[in-house]
């Protein structure tokens, strides 16, 4: 017996272990850290990241020599018929040809203009884009994941609050109920607080579903099913303090939109460069090892065997291809110069973004000090307007006026704490503080 009640109580407290292991809330941190390993934009991303890595070799650039294995067997069975200057002539019907050839087969292009080592530069360049790529994925993720998790709590929030007014609606009514009842109030006036009622419930039942949709929005970015079952934390944390001429100075070196404009601008003069190698001549270095056997029926020989190397240098000078060395050059300059016209864009895009971004972290910020001033005053008003409803020193609508303004200051300094971190979150992602 004590044995089975030894279970039970081991049982059970490892029931209520487990439920406050649920009960935990996802941190903001957490949420990041599951994004960046689950997110599927993140996972595609560095698979492309991951194949610009692979492709960037020496042989794609063609600075190896290559390597091949060559062979053919061939009969000819064809009707032969060979007349000689001294008058013979010889004729054979279905003579048989045979001919047995295989090489191994060695070239190397040594010089091709410089083109080989424009080439390299290239997939490097392109592979760096890859990186650079992956982290502008991670970042944005980083940001929607982070702003979803803050509105997801400011939604929470505005439902405990919209919960706090129901509850006043329903106190509300059962003052004028029980006034109907010792005839204080009249039905008009429990008519109107039902109306209020079943206004709040419609108010509250909107925000449980915008609730729900951010938390199905914020499952998706974790990678996860978006029924997930997922705590939040209880408030948004303030907004940090930043330094304007510290984000301006990151976001001029760390920006990843900046940063890519760069080096695509590299590329594009990059470009030129392994084009122009097409206008230069080209040299390579051979060499073939082969074997080769023939036989025919018909002929001066009965058989014929080769069995050794051949190797050489060869030349080649482009004098004339109607053009198009030339004009794919001048093509790759004017793409040279859009490149760098989009990076001077880019920093001026920046620039603004940053101002911009400023102004909404500022004004968002002296907003929640505006509205947390104007809080506690109105929750006192509550608490004095109800009693004073109560026993009847103010109207119905001077409750509803005094009971909406307290959501309405609740929902607004809500509204101001979220605008102000997502404006946080989007400076430190100018500056490439995110990741």
């Amino acid at each position: 017996m004590h044995r089975t009640t030894m279970k039970h109580t081991i049982t059970l407290v490892l029931l209520l272990v487990c439920a406050v292991v649920v009960a935990q809330p996802l941190t903001p941190e957490q949420a990041v850290a599951i994004a960046l390993e689950h997110n599927h934009g993140i996972r595609l991303a560095k698979l492309d990241a991951r194949t610009a890595e692979l492709l960037n070799n020496a042989g794609n650039a063609g600075m190896l020599p290559t390597l091949d294995a060559n062979g053919f067997y061939s009969i000819d069975n064809s009707s032969t018929k060979q007349t000689f200057f001294s008058g013979e002539v010889r004729e054979a019907d279905n003579a048989d040809s045979r001919v047995l050839d295989g090489a191994l087969a060695l070239n190397w292009t040594v010089f091709d203009g410089l083109a080989m080592f424009a080439a390299k530069d290239r997939l490097e360049a392109l592979e760096q884009i890859g990186r650079t790529e992956l982290r502008q994925q991670m970042e944005a993720t980083v940001y929607e994941v982070l702003t979803g998790y803050y509105l997801t709590v400011q939604l929470a929030s505005a439902v405990r609050v919209q919960e706090e007014g129901l509850r006043t609606s329903r106190e509300r009514l059962k003052i004028v109920e029980t006034g109907q009842r010792v005839g204080s109030s009249s039905g008009l006036q429990v008519v109107q607080a039902r109306l209020d009622l079943s206004a709040d419930s419609a108010a509250l039942l909107d925000l449980m579903q915008q609730r729900t949709m951010a938390l199905n929005r914020l499952n998706t970015l974790l990678g996860r099913a978006p029924d997930t079952p997922l705590e939040v934390a209880g408030s948004i944390a303030p907004a940090e303090d930043l330094d304007l001429d510290a984000v301006q100075r990151d976001a001029r070196a760390g920006n990843t939109a900046l940063q890519q404009a760069r080096q695509q601008q590299l590329l594009a003069d990059l470009s030129v460069k392994q084009l122009r190698g097409a206008l230069f001549p080209r040299i390579d270095v051979y060499g073939n090892y082969g074997y080769t056997r023939s036989t025919s029926a018909v002929g001066f020989l009965q058989s014929n065997t080769q069995l050794g190397p051949d190797y050489g240098v060869r030349v080649s000078v482009p004098l004339f291809r109607g053009l198009q060395a030339n004009r794919a050059v001048q093509v790759a300059r004017i793409t040279r110069e859009q490149a760098a016209i989009g990076t001077e864009l880019a920093q001026l895009q920046l620039e603004q973004q940053v101002l911009d971004g400023w102004t909404a972290y500022t004004t968002a910020r002296q907003r929640v000090a505006l509205e947390e001033a104007n809080l506690a005053g109105i929750r006192k008003q509550v608490d004095v307007a109800l009693e004073s409803y109560r026993v009847g020193m103010i109207t119905a609508v001077e409750l509803r006026d005094v009971q909406q303004s307290l959501i309405d200051a609740e929902n607004r300094l809500l509204m101001a704490q979220f605008e102000a971190k997502a404006a946080e979150l989007q400076l430190k992602w100018l500056a490439g503080r995110l990741v």
